[in-house]
């Protein structure tokens, strides 16, 4: 056997698939921490600890970079439902993981919100504008973020885990325009979860539905602008840590 044999670095191919329980456990974690930064943040605007523009922003925007630098070469790190459809839509992520992924992600923001809820009061959302203009902020948002997501997927490869810092800049950046009019989150299970929590989850519809189309209307331009996905990007998408199974190709 050569030399060059016996040092050949290990492929994509040869990693172990990540299990899929870990990889839930993962997403819930990660949408817990979230919700838990963005509910908590809100909390401490509210007590006059915390300025709201800083509450707001930084919170969520750090919180996203953290997961996506830990937990992104276990499951992805989407920790969104949204995000999660977007990459499907896109023939990046197994269908057959989309619900899955989406139980666990709301499970971690409901979990979050009943650990504050038991601290703190819940702060209740801001919401100045009428609810299909609360939907299309965060449709919108949520447009622009799967533009940054997806065609930073497309370059793992040569971004590696530092992908997390357009994305992290662009969920700040979205929660800075639209949060002293609207709770956009552009996470249908970080709106959905404290609401169900609070019993104002009929109220959350716009908060839910808008990051869902704003994400299919950003993957349809993605497909405009850069084409089909690539190898970088169902990497990106499945966690780049994990062997893709035959099931999946």
């Amino acid at each position: 056997m050569s030399d060059a044999t016996m040092q050949r670095a290990p492929t994509h191919a040869d990693r172990a698939a990540v299990p899929l329980a870990r990889r839930l456990l993962a997403e819930s974690l990660g949408t817990a921490l979230l919700t838990l930064g963005g509910v908590g943040a809100g909390a401490l605007v509210r007590a006059g600890l915390l300025p709201d523009v800083v509450a707001h922003t930084l919170p969520p925007a750090l919180i996203v970079l953290g997961v996506i630098y830990t937990f992104g070469d276990v499951s992805g790190a989407h920790i969104n439902p949204a995000v999660t459809l977007a990459f499907a839509a896109r023939g990046s992520f197994p269908w057959r993981r989309v619900l899955p992924y989406w139980a666990a992600q709301l499970l971690g923001a409901v979990l979050a919100a009943l650990t504050l809820r038991a601290v703190w009061t819940l702060p209740h959302e801001t919401e100045r504008v009428p609810p299909v203009g609360a939907l299309l902020l965060d449709g919108g948002a949520a447009l622009w973020l799967a533009l940054v997501i997806v065609g930073t997927a497309k370059r793992t490869g040569k971004l590696g885990p530092n992908v997390g810092i357009p994305v992290a800049c662009t969920v700040g950046l979205c929660h800075f325009l639209t949060n002293a009019v609207s709770a956009v989150a552009m996470n249908p299970a970080r709106s959905l979860g404290p609401a169900l929590v609070s019993g104002d989850a009929a109220r959350a519809w716009p908060h839910v539905l808008g990051p869902l189309l704003g994400m299919l209307v950003g993957v349809a331009l993605t497909w405009a602008l850069r084409g089909g996905m690539n190898d970088d990007e169902r990497k990106a998408a499945r966690g780049d840590g994990q062997a893709v199974d035959d099931a999946d190709a």
